[in-house]
């Protein structure tokens, strides 16, 4: 397994050499006595340098770069969005205590050459383009809106759009869309095979502190609504070409560039406090949890199993910015960028607004 030396926070190399670690060596670290101790990943943080916040980064050659999220202890939710505020979605309340072990959350999320080069080496068929599939939810012209649409998947999702705007920006190095659950699963599988590391989705909590922090912020960066710079998101730019989406309830005065999808990690300024990019926007990502209600009691690495609905955090371009005391709602529904905001779908839908991001974990689930 390769590993790559990051940039120091000054942003200059640190002139740490290329590393190769074989993966027997790395399992060793991960799977041996020392399991039970915080020190299982201790190959993964040789391997890597100091973000410009102060956590341990690596860099995997079929996935991107991971962030380590120390062992913590952290309130959850948010009792601001009460059933009587948050209608119609999966509620964040009530807030309550959570206990996580150290985990790596991906940097970014999987971006289509990263999914391609999953499906080239596997041939794998995604739950969209199996056959008698009903398709994913993508845009219609015609509809003015997102209906489900039997021969689009991530390969062309955005393809009328983009024949229809060509000035639309639309590159392999955007995150993927139309995916499901289980393609992001499998996905993860594949990576943890090729590096012999446990990769996963991580849990609704696990991504939730990645994305908030200790301090609980509204937004990855704080409790200020993006000034353009920090997410992509529904405003002006977005509105240009889909103002008539209903579900979509644009920032007005902000113009962040992207009608669609961006460029993963295109909003530095929008970084969590650990430095982990996209968590507000872009794509909704899939997290590993089955749909589940909160309890006021406290939890140790929480995780959700049943139910055929998965649990979805972040929001992404079509969203709003998820503001109270707004009019229209915008936090009727969950369809906002908010990092306490969530949504779930069955675990076999895809659309135009969903993607996923990976974790490595001590332990497979």
């Amino acid at each position: 397994m390769t590993f790559r030396s990051l940039q120091s926070p000054s942003e200059t190399h640190r002139g740490k050499s290329e590393k190769t670690i074989a993966a027997t060596a790395l399992w060793a670290a991960i799977a041996g006595p020392s399991a039970a101790d915080d020190t299982w990943d201790a190959a993964l943080v040789s391997g890597g340098a100091t973000n410009t916040q102060g956590y341990s980064e690596v860099r995997l050659a079929v996935a991107g770069d991971f962030i380590r999220i120390p062992a913590v202890r952290f309130t959850m939710g948010n009792n601001d969005l009460s059933p009587r505020i948050a209608r119609d979605t999966f509620h964040a309340t009530p807030e309550h205590p959570v206990n996580l072990s150290t985990y790596w959350i991906a940097k970014t999320p999987v971006t289509i050459a990263q999914f391609r080069a999953f499906v080239d080496a596997t041939g794998y068929v995604t739950d969209a383009e199996r056959p008698g599939a009903d398709g994913p939810w993508v845009y219609d012209f015609d509809e003015r809106g997102f209906i489900a649409k039997q021969g689009y998947n991530w390969r062309n999702c955005f393809a009328d759009i983009i024949a229809r705007y060509p000035e639309i920006p639309f590159t392999d190095a955007h995150p993927v869309a139309c995916v499901s659950w289980n393609d992001a699963i499998a996905f993860a599988n594949w990576v943890g095979t090729e590096t012999g590391l446990t990769v996963t989705l991580p849990s609704e909590a696990q991504w939730e502190y990645a994305a908030r922090g200790a301090d609980g912020c509204i937004y990855p960066w704080g409790n200020t609504p993006s000034d353009r710079r920090q997410a992509n998101y529904a405003d002006d730019s977005f509105a240009k070409y889909f103002a008539h989406i209903e579900q979509s309830l644009v920032h007005r005065g902000i113009n962040d560039g992207y009608p669609l999808t961006s460029p993963v990690g295109q909003f530095p300024l929008g970084a969590s406090p650990f430095g982990v990019l996209d968590m507000a926007g872009n794509l909704t990502e899939w997290v590993y949890d089955g749909e589940y209600d909160y309890r006021p009691t406290e939890q140790t690495d929480p995780l959700a199993r049943r139910g055929q609905a998965r649990m979805q955090k972040g929001g992404d371009w079509s969203s709003s910015a998820g503001r109270p005391d707004q009019r229209p709602d915008e936090l009727e529904g969950g369809h906002n960028i908010r990092a306490d905001a969530r949504q779930a779908d069955e675990a076999g839908s895809s659309d135009d607004h969903m993607g996923f991001r990976l974790a490595i974990v001590q332990t497979s689930r």
